[in-house]
């Protein structure tokens, strides 16, 4: 379940025919050219995930580490192309999300980045006491 959901997140895409039977072997293609990959500018804005997906998955992540995922409240704040999303919650619960010398948020915001950046937008994750 983890893992389809980082693969949605991330705008992956799955082998959806699975086949108990062999496998066959791998066929040998001709070397294609080098194609020039797009301008970031150029890229097509649909593909990645929405803020309300990110938002959700910050959520998820959060209430699997606290004790009282009920004192979790998130705020997005967003300005043009640059959101935050602000996490506020109980003391204790502080320490569990931000994580031994900050390792945890440091992972949030790096997944959170990172499927932000195939949408074409910059996430910052805080935490607000």
């Amino acid at each position: 379940m983890v893992f389809s959901f980082f693969k949605n997140l991330l705008g992956g895409s799955g082998r959806e025919d699975s086949q108990d039977g062999p496998v066959p072997a791998p066929v040998a293609e001709p070397k294609a050219k080098p194609v020039a990959m797009p301008a970031a500018d150029d890229a097509d804005e649909g593909t990645g995930a929405t803020t309300a997906d990110i938002e959700e998955f910050v959520r998820y992540v959060v209430c699997a580490l606290v004790d009282n995922p009920g004192n979790i409240s998130l705020e997005t704040v967003e300005k043009g192309r640059n959101t935050t999303i602000n996490i506020r919650c109980s003391k204790p619960d502080t320490g569990k999300i931000i994580g031994r010398s900050g390792k945890t948020i440091s992972a949030i915001r790096a997944l959170a980045a990172g499927a932000a950046g195939k949408a074409g937008k910059k996430v910052a994750v805080e935490v607000l006491d």
